[in-house]
């Protein structure tokens, strides 16, 4: 069973980074008499469903120094399967820039062994208490001058994506996971809309 998520990540220059609509995604298994079947019972409904908040908004303007703007998306992940799920983020694109034209704002330098926070003009991503970017709380900002908070560049679609959660058990309620979304401007930034399409991909294990 397999959930899997797309979602468009755009940077407007003096506007605005949003996500596009939430798409819930459910895998149901047939139903059978009676025992186990990959791990979900017999006569019961085995399924995967994955959302996301409907947008994300980033205002940045940009400054001599840099100015940054965090906000987070949410991933909910529900499944009845007993040994868990996977939850991975990546790139939809083997360009983990965010584009606009010729221009564009490349992810940050850090990665997810190890973050590292971000400056001039870079984006990335980060989730508290994840491997080694730290606790926390990472709180929204907006237009604020580069801060301490580690963020990873994400991976682009090509090579094996980055594990946001990895757990062992049904998650039925869903199970969320905040996934923080920061970016950087400075003046050397041509005004504009830049954008990429990130995918959040839910595997039954």
């Amino acid at each position: 069973m397999t959930g899997k998520l797309r979602r468009l990540l755009s940077l407007a220059i003096l506007g605005v980074i949003s996500l596009a609509s939430p798409v819930v995604l459910a895998y149901p298994s047939g139903t059978y008499g009676s025992g186990t079947y990959n791990s979900c019972e017999y006569g019961v409904t085995c399924s995967i469903t994955l959302t996301s908040n409907s947008s994300v908004s980033l205002n940045v303007t940009p400054a001599p120094g840099s100015k940054c703007t965090i906000q987070s998306d949410t991933a909910s992940v529900m499944t009845d399967d007993s040994n868990g799920y996977t939850l991975t983020l990546a790139d939809n694109g083997t360009n983990t820039a965010l584009v606009n034209g010729a221009n564009t704002i490349p992810a940050g330098s850090g990665t997810f062994a190890s973050p590292a926070a971000l400056s001039g003009n870079a984006w990335g991503y980060r989730v508290d208490g994840l491997g080694s970017f730290g606790s926390g709380p990472t709180t929204a900002q907006s237009n604020v001058s580069p801060g301490s908070a580690l963020f990873a560049a994400i991976e682009a679609s090509n090579v094996t994506p980055d594990t946001l959660a990895n757990t062992s058990s049904p998650a039925d309620p869903a199970v969320n996971t905040t996934v923080w979304y920061g970016a950087c401007a400075n003046t050397s930034v041509a005004s504009g809309t830049y954008g990429t399409q990130v995918t959040y991909t839910a595997v039954a294990n």
